[in-house]
Parts: structure tokens; sequence; C-alpha cells
């Protein structure tokens, strides 16, 4: 009886690779470069595979072109969020429950927020949960350093959201 429900483990692995983004449709997608350096590609998804601000689900999935430490990721998006305006308190908060989610990244690695038709959101680390931010208000947040049109990579956005196809 184990052994049966190993092999069952082991045939659904490929399945909760695929999860995040399964159901969605891409809208758009586009490279993140510092100078001549490729830092990664990221690809907006949804469900109509049309960019509607807060209409869930969607998806932000990041597919990383080197190796890089987590601390580093933690200080990018704090600097996104202080571009942004979101209040010092805030950004601390939530800073403090991503350095317990993010892991370093290494080139290939895939990072993935998904947010449900409900709002509830998760974190994907390879296809692997890696959890959540325990605040509704979050997801759109951090989905802003992408797709607002206040984010600092305005041609990123423009690739993101399906404009520049």
């Amino acid at each position: 009886m184990k052994i049966r429900a190993a092999l069952i483990g082991m045939m659904m692995t490929p399945l909760a690779w695929a999860a995040p983004i399964q159901d969605l449709q891409q809208v758009g997608s586009g490279e993140m470069r510092w100078w001549h350096f490729e830092l990664y590609h990221a690809a907006l998804y949804s469900e109509s595979g049309t960019f509607e601000p807060s209409n869930w689900p969607q998806a932000l999935q990041i597919t990383y072109s080197r190796d890089i430490a987590a601390e580093d990721l933690i200080d990018a998006t704090d600097e996104q969020w202080e571009h942004l305006d979101v209040s010092r308190e805030q950004r601390q908060q939530w800073l403090q429950e991503l350095q317990q989610l993010w892991p370093d990244v290494q080139e290939g690695d895939q990072l993935t927020l998904l947010v449900e038709s409900d709002g509830s959101h998760q974190f994907f680390h390879n296809g692997q949960v890696l959890g959540t931010v325990n605040d509704q208000q979050f997801a759109s947040a951090f989905l802003d350093i992408w797709l607002s049109e206040r984010s600092s990579e305005p041609e990123l956005r423009q690739q993101l959201i399906g404009l520049n196809k």
C-alpha cells in the first residue's frame, strides 16, 4: 500500500509543477535587464488572456537568468515599493514575511505569484508551494511593481499587459 501511494505521488509531481498557471492564458511577457545583463524573464497570465487590473485570477511568473540571493530580491522589492509610495511600515511588514518565504534563486528557477479568483494568493518556487503573505492588500501591491502605471519599468509593463505584442 505504501509503494502504491509513493508511485501515485511521483506520478502527480509534474501536475504540481504546472499547477500555478495551467488554467490561465498568457497576457504578455518581457525581459528585465540591468545594463546589458538579463536578470529575468517575466510573464503575466490571466483567465481571459487580457489584462484587467484586479480581475482575478492572475499570475506573474518570473524565470531567473542568473543566480540571485533572496536578500537581493527582498532589497529590490523594497526599492520598488518605495518608488510606488508604499509606506515604510507596510513595506517592513511584508518584507519580513517574504524573507521567510523566498529562497535564493538559481539560473532557470521560477518564482510565481498566483492570485486566485477570490483574491487569495500563493507563491510558488519551481512549481512547488512556498506560502502566502498574510494580508489581502499584498497581491495587488506586489503586482503593482510591474503592472502599475507608475512602474519603474514602463517598457516591461507594456510588454506584460500585452500592449507590445
